[in-house]
């Protein structure tokens, strides 16, 4: 039942259902006024007939004889419109005068015809004929009281009702038409962007997703739907764009992890055959082997600690969100690096005041600890790598600063890509992973802050970490000083700048 309903109304479209309610509400109306009018002119009429009959017998004398009647009658103006008949004291009635249009007029007046009110009686043989009328107690030749009965013929009003009716339906069917006309092209054209939606809709379906349609006024319905179906459509194309990216980059991470790991997987499996074939007799080769093979060993699972680290912190994972004073976590950092690698200066700026973050301290650790490293990895001895940290009013900046050899700008926007070295060569000597600045920019990402690489003035590269202050935190800065403005005095101080907005990378891809 459901169902045969379903195929019913899709069987009509939309303009047509909405012609047909206009259609609909329009000729009930009309119906209304069809019935209305008619019963009303036809009460006016009849009222019209109801005075005359009331005037002419008012005008009629007491003790009227029949003689005296048909000498009034005659001499009446009303003579052609109204007919007379007479009621004998014994109930018999018998017309007097008739209208001469009317020459078999014989209305069925009855024995005791109505004398306050007109009413409305047929005509004794052709019941067909309706007549009203009013009568006024007389005498009869006898001297019986019995009645004189004044009449007028409603074929009249019953005609000009008629015609009355036919000319209203003749308006009826033709204003019909005319609005079934109109609303089919008023509708027409109010639904002639719904159908270019369709439309749009079915090519954006069979792949184009560059089309958008003509939203129109914003005021109106149409208007608005136009805006939301473009609007649903950019956010489509986006986050099938964002699918398209995600899966190429995804592949990229696949087949990098894949040739990382395909290297200390051969070198093990080598290692194995040989020992198996009996090639390594000495015992010497045998300790050497052991110890490629334990180097690559932990070669391989620092990358599979890396890859666990990256996932963990890209999972979304809410980190733990304890008050961490930066200034004290990168004393330790720096204090730490300058004990690892004593070829190179590390200097330590703005940690006079407490910068309270909220977050997972062992992460911001590692945070730190990774951009040294690729300080580290990436400069020569007797380089001088400077870490500032710059409290603002909503925000604590901290500045790792080198001035080291840096990198082109080609590679600049990539620095925080996974498995992405600098170096062309893609040397395991100086290039490490390619992992540890994905896996602080995905740290920072974690903890709500942006993270961002720039070009040293002279030579070098700085990296930038914005992290949002801990709540209830006291500002170092004056009232209206922005932490931009902070970072750019204090790198000034140090010997850098702040990354511009043009070259910088404010929120890495994920891989």
């Amino acid at each position: 039942m459901v169902a045969t309903q379903a195929r019913q109304h899709r069987r009509f479209s939309l303009r047509a259902r909405l012609i047909g309610l206009v259609l609909i509400v329009v000729a009930l109306a009309l119906i209304a006024v069809d019935v209305v009018i008619p019963l009303n002119v036809r009460s006016t009429l009849i009222t019209g007939k109801d005075r005359t009959l009331s005037s002419v017998i008012g005008a009629l004398p007491h003790n009227i004889t029949q003689q005296a009647l048909q000498h009034l009658t005659a001499q009446n103006s009303l003579a052609g419109e109204v007919g007379w008949s007479q009621v004998t004291g014994a109930g018999i009635a018998q017309v007097i005068q008739r209208p001469p249009d009317l020459p078999a007029a014989n209305p069925a007046v009855g024995a005791q015809p109505p004398t306050l009110q007109p009413a409305t009686v047929a005509d004794a043989k052709n019941g067909a004929n309706e007549y009203r009328i009013l009568a006024v107690v007389v005498a009869d030749q006898f001297g019986q009281p019995g009645f004189v009965v004044a009449w007028i013929p409603l074929a009249d009003v019953e005609a000009t009702v008629r015609r009355l009716v036919l000319l209203e339906l003749l308006i009826t069917v033709g204003l019909l038409i005319l609005v079934g006309a109109a609303a089919g092209l008023i509708i027409r054209r109010a639904l002639r962007p719904l159908e270019l939606m369709a439309r749009t809709a079915d090519e954006i379906a069979a792949g184009d997703l560059t089309r958008r349609v003509d939203a129109g006024a914003p005021g109106t319905e149409i208007g608005r739907l136009g805006s939301a179906f473009n609007e649903m459509v950019d956010g489509i194309g986006g986050l099938l764009a964002e699918r398209t990216e995600n899966a190429a980059r995804l592949r990229q991470f696949v087949a990098d992890a894949s040739h990382e790991l395909r290297t200390p997987v051969a070198a093990i499996r080598g290692y194995t055959d040989l020992y198996r074939a009996g090639a390594l007799p000495e015992e010497v080769a045998l300790d050497r082997a052991m110890d490629r093979m334990g180097f690559e060993s932990r070669r391989m699972g620092a990358l599979v600690d890396d890859l666990l680290t990256l996932t963990q912190a890209d999972s979304g994972e809410s980190p733990v969100r304890d008050p961490v004073d930066l200034a004290e976590l990168l004393t330790g950092v720096v204090d730490d690096a300058a004990v690892i690698d004593r070829t190179r200066t590390w200097r330590l700026a703005g940690t006079a005041v407490p910068a309270v973050v909220r977050g997972d301290r062992l992460r911001l650790h590692q945070l730190f600890a990774n951009l040294l490293g690729n300080v580290r990895t990436h400069t020569s001895p007797g380089s001088t790598a400077t870490v500032s940290l710059l409290s603002g009013v909503t925000e604590v900046v901290v500045l790792v600063v080198d001035n080291g050899p840096g990198v082109s700008d080609a590679d600049l926007p990539r620095l925080f890509d996974r498995f992405f070295r600098a170096d062309p060569s893609r040397s395991r000597d100086r290039g490490g992973t390619g992992l540890g600045l994905s896996i602080a920019a995905a740290i920072v990402r974690s903890h709500g802050g942006r993270i961002q690489a720039a070009h040293t003035p002279g030579s070098g590269l700085t990296v930038s970490v914005a992290l949002p202050k801990a709540s209830g935190t006291a500002a170092v800065p004056a009232v209206g000083e922005s932490t931009a403005q902070v970072a750019s005095t204090a790198a000034a101080e140090s010997g850098s700048s702040v990354p511009a907005s043009d070259d910088s990378r404010a929120d890495p891809p994920e891989a």
